[in-house]
């Protein structure tokens, strides 16, 4: 018989390592290239959601830098000639004049709707109220309701009063359509701040409203902020009232929405586009600056309500 020669263990250990070896080699090739083709991808997408986001305002500010009909009327955004008149244009047109207007009522509104709001909004949070769920829904709703329905009564009102043309006219209503949305965002801060708080500042001597303004209110600051930003564009933006309430003098409470439709060409039937989107530039650069500003203070207003305690 033939004798057979026993393989010695130490090799086949060793081909089983190197094998093992390779094959984890082979794995994280593979992880690197998904991993390679992931971080491709992810990017490819946040390029497609920038180039859909940003094109619109490289657009209008393209063409409001356009001179001329037939650059204006040409569809290619690098035909020039290019230069600053149509921004000179808008400001002749007392632009000035509805900027200053249109600041005047946002602030308001957001003074306001702040104000009134905060106090709102910690009463639901914070008293023992039946159905409170049910009571801030109905709140809710109520800036659900079209404003359109509302404008035929309360221009007879506003006319009757005499607030036709006037910054109480308008800042007035919008306090009323905004503030819902402004109780309801106050609402979850002041939730989920511990209520342990303000029993402790009540133990030291402070009255309810000294244990609001001076405890809860300051801690509540992200969402406050969060709040008044979003109602100050929201006011900002409004063209429906503004355009019945308020539709023709710029030296008294015509707004920016407004004097934007009212642009007229040089001449008649000329389109005003030019104007226009050097008017939206003008308008739009301040919020874009804002939010990049306060970006931070915004994310963390809307979504530091969501935890409580």
């Amino acid at each position: 018989m033939t004798s057979m020669t026993p393989t010695p263990t130490g090799s086949v250990q060793e081909r089983a390592l190197d094998t093992r070896a390779e094959e984890l080699e082979r794995e994280k090739r593979v992880l690197n290239r998904m991993n390679t083709l992931r971080m491709w991808g992810k990017t490819a997408l946040l390029g497609v959601i920038l180039f859909w986001c940003l094109f619109p305002f490289f657009w209008l500010i393209m063409t409001s830098l356009k001179q001329g009909d037939p650059a204006l009327n040409d569809p290619n955004l690098f035909r020039g000639p290019f230069g600053l008149q149509n921004y000179v244009a808008v400001f002749q047109q007392d632009f000035h004049l509805n900027l200053r207007n249109s600041f005047v009522v946002a602030g308001m509104t957001t003074i306001l709707c702040i104000a009134i709001g905060s106090l709102c909004a910690y009463a639901i949070a914070r008293l023992p109220l039946k159905r409170k769920i049910l009571l801030l829904s109905a709140v809710l709703a109520v800036s659900l309701f079209p404003p359109v329905a509302l404008v035929p009564p309360l221009y007879e009102v506003w006319r009757t009063l005499g607030l036709l043309n006037t910054y109480e006219g308008l800042y007035l209503p919008y306090t009323a359509f905004t503030l819902p949305l402004t109780i309801f965002i106050l609402t979850t801060f002041f939730a989920s701040i511990p209520a342990d708080l303000a029993e402790a500042a009540k133990v030291d001597g402070a009255t309810p409203f000294q244990a609001f303004y001076r405890i809860i209110f300051p801690l509540a600051a992200p969402g406050v902020f969060a709040a008044a930003i979003i109602v100050f564009v929201l006011a900002w933006n409004e063209f429906l009232l503004a355009s019945t309430f308020a539709p023709r003098n710029p030296e008294v409470a015509q707004t920016v929405p407004v004097a934007i439709a009212a642009f007229t060409g040089a001449v008649e039937f000329q389109r005003p586009i030019g104007t226009i989107t050097a008017a939206s530039v003008v308008v739009t650069i301040p919020m874009i600056i804002i939010a990049l500003v306060f970006q931070r203070r915004i994310v963390a207003g809307l979504t530091a309500g969501g935890v409580k305690g």
